[in-house]
């Protein structure tokens, strides 16, 4: 079985959401941190959060240099409903 252009088009925009909610995961839990870990403990704590963040928005940025964006377009909506 091979994969087609359509198919790397839907994977990627999957791969993409699944970044995207990963983003504002860390990003919530980098505020989270900074407000309740004493000085020493937040450091190393948003230390190690920002390496995640920068890893996961340099995949975002290299996936996304894959996206067709008309092919984009048909998905979206596809596994929820735009407002």
């Amino acid at each position: 079985m091979k994969m087609t252009d359509g198919d790397l088009q839907k994977l990627l925009q999957i791969g993409l959401q699944s970044l995207t909610i990963q983003t504002t995961l860390l990003e919530n839990q980098i505020a989270e941190s900074s407000s309740e870990m004493r000085t020493l403990e937040r450091d190393e704590e948003l230390e190690k959060l920002e390496r995640q963040l920068l890893a996961i928005q340099q995949d975002y940025r290299h996936y996304s240099d894959f996206v067709d964006t008309e092919a984009a377009e048909q998905f979206k909506g596809y596994y929820y409903e735009e407002n």
